[in-house]
Order: structure tokens, then sequence, then C-alpha cells
């Protein structure tokens, strides 16, 4: 009894945290659509779009699929590392859409690469997946998710990735196994064992780019995320569990209520099964591709890539 209703206080809190309305939708000019496509393919802008170029979307407007197996529930993950800035700006580094079985609490994730070249609706321009979130936050990226890749999401977490930081330390550190480079870079131990690292050390993990492309970076973030769930989920202290997840709060933001995040517990506790995970677009369905000559994206096929990312949500296929 003592869990569920500490388990409860911090549902309450994560809801009074839920992102209000957004502003009124901008008609651009050919202008200010060049002056923000200036800033959006250069990697190194911080991209924090004013208000007046903020796209509004409704709840009710988030161009939803119908039909898909109402057993599964998706919430899309929105990770962005902009620092002390305000949640629901900037481009997201971080994309994926977690799908929770409310009967068997099965999990399975899927990770969007941020550099997926996709139609934004109400602008006149494609761009990267991840330039979403900067232009019309949460809601504004779950529409564009939805439109891409067929799926039914309605709602979000948002988090910052200095919050992940607070939320390892704070679980007194997350073991994982890292390849050597991969230790050298993040400041870790050099061996390949299983290793425990702090935030700073976990932080540094899943920013690393040097190695790979975005597609690895990807991987390390959903490795990451595996290993602080199941941290979670077998830590028998519960001080320790709600302490970190009081922290976390002022990193995140979400739309779901009280009633939907508590009807998600108790599956997900009972469940003994790992979370699967696969990175998308698949290897083979994508290439990468140079847009005026400056900005690098990813161009894929959208219906295969669609279709292998049902196939694994819904069926377990793995792609």
């Amino acid at each position: 009894m003592k869990k569920l209703l500490s388990l409860a206080l911090v549902v309450i809190t994560l809801v009074s945290l839920s992102m209000g309305g957004l502003a009124s939708e901008p008609e651009f000019t050919q202008e200010q659509l060049d002056a923000l496509n200036a800033t959006l393919i250069d990697d190194n802008s911080e991209l924090t779009i004013g208000e007046e170029f903020r796209v509004q979307v409704s709840p009710d407007d988030l161009s939803v699929t119908s039909g898909l197996d109402p057993a599964w529930f998706n919430v899309l993950l929105l990770g962005t590392d902009t620092g002390g800035k305000v949640l629901n700006y900037g481009r997201t580094d971080t994309m994926m859409v977690l799908s929770i079985n409310k009967t068997t609490g099965e999990m399975r994730l899927s990770s969007l690469v941020r550099d997926m070249y996709v139609n934004l609706p109400h602008l006149k321009i494609p761009n990267r997946i991840n330039t979403a979130n900067a232009f019309g936050g949460p809601l504004y990226a779950i529409k564009v998710v939805n439109e891409t890749l067929g799926l039914n999401i309605k709602d979000y977490f948002s988090v910052n990735f200095q919050g992940f930081k607070s939320i390892i330390d704070y679980l007194g550190g997350v073991t994982m196994s890292l390849s050597l480079a991969e230790a050298r870079i993040a400041g870790a131990a050099l061996t390949t064992e299983p290793q425990l690292l702090n935030g700073e050390q976990a932080l540094a993990y899943v920013r690393i780019r040097e190695l790979d492309n975005n597609f690895g970076r990807n991987t390390r973030q959903r490795k990451l995320l595996d290993a602080m769930l199941k941290q979670l989920l077998s830590s028998s202290d519960l001080n320790q569990i709600m302490t970190a997840l009081t922290e976390s709060l002022k990193y995140l933001s979400t739309n779901m209520t009280i009633s939907e995040l508590l009807q998600l517990v108790p599956p997900v506790l009972r469940n003994k099964i790992e979370m699967e995970m696969v990175g998308f677009p698949i290897t083979g369905d994508w290439h990468n591709e140079m847009i005026g000559g400056v900005m690098s994206v990813v161009i894929f096929d959208h219906e295969k890539t669609k279709e292998k990312l049902h196939h694994f949500i819904y069926e377990g296929i793995m792609p």
C-alpha cells in the first residue's frame, strides 16, 4: 500500500508539469522560411524558435491512425540537450516510441534517427524530424511522427538530458558494458566488462558522435534507457527510487493524466520479459543525402519503414 501511495504522488506531480497551449499557427513569408531554414541546417545553432513561429496543434488534431490494436499503448519520448532552457523548445536529440501492452506489460522501444527527412505539416518545406519540437513542441512532434509512420500516439514525455544525469546520480550510478572506445570517450574505466557509470559518464556516453553516426548514437541511448529501467524495477529501496523520480521532475513534461499513468503501472510491474529495442529506419531502407550542399539528411523508404515498425510493435517481429 505504501508503495502504491508513493507512486500515486509521483504521478500527480508529473501531471502537474503538463504543457499548456501553444501559440497560434503562423503564416510564413518566403523570407522567414529562408531565415529559419538557414538556422535549421546549422547543427551548432541552439534553434529556439520564437513564439511567432510556433505552430498551434490541438490535442484533437494529432493525425491519429485509427484501427490499430488497442491493447498496445504508444507514447512519444522526447529528449532535448538544451541545458537550462525551457522544456518543449529546441530540436530533439532523441525521439523514441515506447509501446506498452496494457494487458501483459510487454514493452517495445523504437528509436527514430534524428535526421529522417520528413514532411512538416503547416510548413512549406520538408526538414529533419528532430526540428518538429522546435516548430511546435511535443504535440507537433507527435503529429509529425503519426503522419510519417501511421501511428496513434496522443501522449508524450519530454525530458532534458541533464535529467538523465541527475536520475543516474540519485540511483547511485547505472551498470553498463561499453566498448573500449566508448569507455575512453565517456571517461569510464577502460574495460569491456560491466561497470558502474555515474551521471556525467552516462551523459557523455549517450552524446558520443565521433565513433559512428546518429544510428550508433540512437543505439547507445536505447541501451542507457534499458539499463536505467532495469535498475529502477529491480531496486528494493523505495526511498531511493522516489528520490530519483522526484529529482527528475524538474526536467520532465507530460500530457498524460493520472488515470492513464496508473493503468500502466500494474502490467509493467508484473512483466518479466525484457524490453525489445529497434532503431528505425532499418539498414537497407535509407541513404544519406546532402540538401542544398550543406544539410545532411536521411532519405528513407516510408512504406517499408512504416510496415517494419508496425510489425515490430504489434507482432514482435524483429526486422
